[in-house]
């Protein structure tokens, strides 16, 4: 079953605001569907879900909308995010991953560079893997690990930073197919650049695809400006 989506308030139907809540029938928790006695999808909103609505209260039935998929095996959706206090201090968090190609060639330099941006050298994700290898762990547990920590402080910003781009994938190719991962999990939060402290990456899709920041990760480059191999300004 689809995930409900979360529109803006001025779009909301009834299935929306009635799911802002939890069933006290069928124990269904916010941000999914009510369902039936036989693990299925229900057919309409149960009476004690709906009433909890204020402008629901003298409601009759509350059809479940067909995209919530009725009668269909019930499955949980995505619970509706939590509101952010506008007061509460935000900051960005950044992750940190370093990586090269074979074992005889060291990531020291990589290290010492994201160190330098304030990331622990005992908190990066390093590994000596080809990107010809279709399965990176510690780059599959660096993402995990900034979609985690969104998760826990949604009003901050979580930067997923590495010391160049070539460290991410070969070519524009499998950049691209990075960006798309990204934007399946997160949504863009700007299409231009955020000023930055330094010069630096402040785009994770490849040059000409358009696109703007992830939250997260957004990507970023902490490469002098100048060394070989590496870009300045807005990069993959």
């Amino acid at each position: 079953m689809a995930a409900p989506q979360h529109p803006s308030p001025n779009d909301r139907s009834d299935a929306d605001d009635v799911e802002q809540h939890a069933c006290p029938k069928c124990d269904a928790q916010p941000g999914s569907p009510c369902r039936s006695r036989g693990g299925a999808v229900a057919s309409a909103y149960h009476t004690r879900r709906f009433t909890q609505v204020p402008r629901l209260k003298k409601a009759l039935r509350v059809p479940t909308p067909t995209d919530r998929s009725p009668g269909r095996l019930w499955r949980p959706g995505t619970p509706p995010p939590t509101p952010i206090d506008p007061d509460l201090p935000s900051a960005d968090i950044r992750i940190g991953y370093a990586r090269c190609s074979t074992l005889g060639q060291e990531l020291d330099s990589q290290l010492d560079a994201l160190a330098g941006h304030g990331i622990p050298r005992d908190e990066i994700f390093s590994e000596k893997i080809s990107t010809r290898v279709r399965v990176r762990p510690k780059f599959e547990e660096a993402l995990r690990t900034a979609r985690e920590v969104k998760a826990h402080a949604p009003h901050c910003r979580v930067i997923f930073t590495v010391y160049e781009m070539k460290r991410l994938g070969r070519d524009a190719a499998e950049l691209t197919a990075l960006a798309d991962h990204l934007t399946a999990h997160f949504t863009p939060v700007s299409p231009s650049p955020v000023p930055r402290q330094r010069t630096g990456s402040t785009d994770s899709r490849p040059p000409g695809s358009g696109g703007g920041l992830w939250s997260p990760p957004t990507a970023d480059v902490c490469k002098p400006p100048g060394d070989p191999g590496g870009n300045c300004g807005p990069q993959p």
